[in-house]
């Protein structure tokens, strides 16, 4: 991995509230469904996004990032 692309990716995981669209509320093995429970796991603040789901995961989603509260 490039120095750039590492920073990048610290800088990224450094703000702790991230957002992550596709997550689906079937709770499958999608790759955003992964995602979001590994960042959730490792104490981050983690918002589901799905315009077709209202909770995922038995937390609230929300259609898009304009959305999220706070």
């Amino acid at each position: 991995m490039s120095m750039d692309l590492e920073q990048a990716a610290r800088d990224f995981l450094a703000l702790r509230r991230i957002a992550v669209a596709g997550v689906s509320s079937s709770g499958g093995g999608e790759v955003a469904n992964v995602v979001y429970r590994k960042l959730r796991k490792h104490g981050y603040q983690v918002f589901a996004l799905n315009p077709s789901a209202s909770q995922v995961e038995g937390d609230p989603c929300w259609p898009d990032v304009a959305s999220v509260e706070g």
